[in-house]
């Protein structure tokens, strides 16, 4: 059922505007104000979740070289498809993460639920990359999954900021 809310808004000129706005997923005409001016009245949809955005996680302090190994463990609060990740280094140098997915019943993740496949995320020589197309990974994940992130090597970096764009589904 459509509802219909009133917000008293005032133009640059101290008129009041129509701020009906529509709550029931139509678009309403445009209307003109006592101003003359036309007002567009928009869709604003109050249930709505956030659906794209991203995680960030920070590896190492910048004081010395990452070491390889496992570095943080992350649960997951919704359902979600990762969608990109970007790593971004303090310095150039090179380092290959991996990380494994599991369900908290079988936690801690394991080599075994790798995600990655073959395309882990991975800077060589410089100081940043990014992927989009994430080929072979598993990137659907359920609220309550914990996330293990491990350093399969590194070198020079200090500090590296991996960046996971997300879907929430």
């Amino acid at each position: 059922m459509p509802r219909t809310t009133h917000d008293r808004t005032l133009d640059h000129r101290g008129t009041e505007l129509d701020t009906d706005v529509l709550t029931d997923g139509a678009l309403a005409s445009p209307t003109s104000t006592a101003s003359g001016s036309t007002v567009h009245q928009a869709l604003v949809d109050i249930n709505a979740e956030f659906r794209d955005g991203g995680v960030q996680f920070v590896f190492g302090g910048g004081t010395a070289a990452i070491t390889t190994g496992v570095k943080l463990d992350v649960e997951m609060p919704f359902d979600g498809v990762i969608t990109a990740v970007r790593l971004a280094a303090d310095q150039s140098g090179s380092i290959v993460f991996d990380i494994w997915k599991d369900t908290y019943a079988n936690y801690p993740p394991t080599i075994a639920d790798t995600i990655t496949a073959s395309a882990k995320p991975t800077i060589s020589g410089t100081t940043k990359s990014q992927d989009t197309t994430l080929t072979g990974w598993t990137t659907a994940f359920s609220a309550g999954d914990w996330f293990r992130f491990n350093v399969d090597s590194a070198t020079t970096v200090t500090r590296v900021t991996m960046a996971l764009r997300i879907r929430k589904t």
